[in-house]
């Protein structure tokens, strides 16, 4: 497992539930009567803040709606984040990546029914095998200026087709 998500599951995840910041789910095997953590998902409710440079065009196809709030140009969408997403590389068993994220999928589609929210967001390292694997499942690289080693934002537009087969 990445440190970095290590490190959020020993240290943040429970306080992170407490404060309802957020809701951490557990993929497990129970085979053979024996229990085994295989993966783990984190999602939340975030802004999705539009680059400066965005066109109002490309606003309103985030948005759905409009372009624009009270004459301004929107700066920012609500949304649903993927905070974390892992496997145990530790386990005995294994669990796809395509496997994981339908099970976070799934609990975000859930999720949406009752709270509504029109985009998922969520970010990662600048890693090739990531980028590719968000881009499989639907997710676009947001079109902006990145510093460094900033972490890159991707979204997703919920379709309504995705919401009607729950």
């Amino acid at each position: 497992m990445d440190n970095d998500l290590e490190t959020f599951l020993k240290e943040k995840a429970v306080l992170f539930e407490k404060l309802g910041k957020s809701r951490t789910f557990f993929v497990f095997s129970t085979e053979n009567n024996k229990f085994d953590l295989l993966g783990y998902f984190t999602i939340a409710l975030s802004i999705l803040r539009i680059p400066e440079e965005f066109s109002k065009r490309k606003i309103k196809q985030l948005d759905g709606f409009s372009s624009k709030i009270n004459n301004q140009k929107l700066k920012e969408i609500p949304g649903i984040l993927i905070g974390q997403l892992g496997k145990n590389t530790g386990s005995f068993m294994t669990v796809k990546g395509d496997d994981l994220i339908a099970h976070c999928l799934a609990a975000v589609y859930q999720g949406q029914q009752y709270i509504g929210g029109r985009i998922i967001i969520l970010e990662c390292k600048n890693n090739n095998y990531l980028k590719n694997f968000y881009k499989k499942h639907g997710f676009n690289l947001l079109d902006k200026k990145y510093k460094g080693d900033e972490l890159l934002v991707f979204s997703k537009i919920i379709d309504e087709k995705d919401l009607l087969s729950l």
